[in-house]
Formats: C-alpha cells, structure tokens, sequence
C-alpha cells in the first residue's frame, strides 16, 4: 500500500468550509504545497500526519477560504501616483482642504488631483 502524501499543515477543530455542494463543511483540512490536500475530520487526514506537520487547533471557530480583492488600479496608480491625494484618516475638513491645496501646486498642468479613499466627519478612517 503507498505511503499517504505528507501534509505541510493540519488544520482541525472546527468548521472548514469546503465550498463543495455535496460537503460543504469538514472538520479537519490537510494542506501541501500551498493546495488542498484532503479534507475529512481528524482521523481520516491522520494517514497524512508526520513528525514535521504543523498542527492548528481552531478551536470551534469558522474557517473560510480566502478570499481575493481583484480590486485594483494598477497601472492608474503607477503612472499618477505621485499625483495622488490620500484623505484616509485626514482629521478634519481643514486639514483636507489644506492638503488640496499643497497637493494641486505640485500636480503638472493640465493634470487633475486625484483624491483617493475619502474623508467624512463621522467615521474617521478609511472610507
């Protein structure tokens, strides 16, 4: 009988969900390589457990895959950054105004300001 594929990572105790129709959650998820190697509980990943495993408890906590932001603005942000505002966390109407005004007599003509993440009265941080 071959020997089972070594996982790099165990991760058990918990509720791992699998994103399979037909068993969405597991209760144990043997990790190689960076994929998936098999999921099941804990006794049936134990063929795959060596010396060298790393073990994760979680605990009875919730594990979901991770997730990607594909969200982004490379090739904006590479060619005008520097000609960016961030108003993330900026204190005060004020402050951004003032922000405005340094970062507009430093941006070329005819280029605009571009402010990036946002500013609110409320809910300071990013927006």
């Amino acid at each position: 009988m071959p020997l089972a594929t070594p996982a790099e990572t165990i991760i058990h105790g918990g509720r791992i969900a699998t994103l399979d129709r037909g068993r969405p959650f597991v209760s144990a998820l043997a990790i190689a390589r960076g994929r998936v190697l098999a999921t099941g509980d804990r006794d049936a990943l134990a063929a795959h457990q060596t010396d060298q495993t790393v073990m994760i408890d979680v605990q009875g906590r919730t594990v979901a895959p991770g997730l990607n932001d594909s969200h982004m603005h490379i090739v904006r942000e590479g060619l005008t950054y520097d000609m960016e505002l961030r108003w993330d966390e900026v204190p005060s109407l004020a402050d951004a105004l003032r922000m405005l005004r340094r970062q507009a007599e430093r941006t070329p003509a005819p280029q605009w300001v571009r402010v990036v993440g946002g500013w609110s009265p409320v809910a300071p941080g990013p927006c």
